[in-house]
């Protein structure tokens, strides 16, 4: 049961990276596009490279979590 909601979790988080790194590149091409780079722009920006981060950071956590889960079987 562990095993699986650990992978739901990795999923879910997985996804949340890659949308936020969608979300990313999409911004900053609309901002050097359309706009200069002003103090709400790069704050934006920071906001959601931290979130990509922190998304990375918990994806890892549960990794480890659920591959010492495995080796301690």
């Amino acid at each position: 049961m562990k095993k699986v909601l650990t992978l739901i979790a990795m999923i879910i988080l997985l996804l949340a990276g890659v949308y936020a790194l969608v979300d990313i590149i999409s911004s900053l091409w609309l901002v050097v596009k359309y706009e200069s780079f002003n103090a709400y722009s790069t704050g934006a920006l920071i906001g959601k490279v931290l979130f990509l981060l922190v998304v990375s950071g918990l994806f890892f956590l549960v990794r480890r979590i659920r591959n010492n889960k495995i080796a301690n079987r």
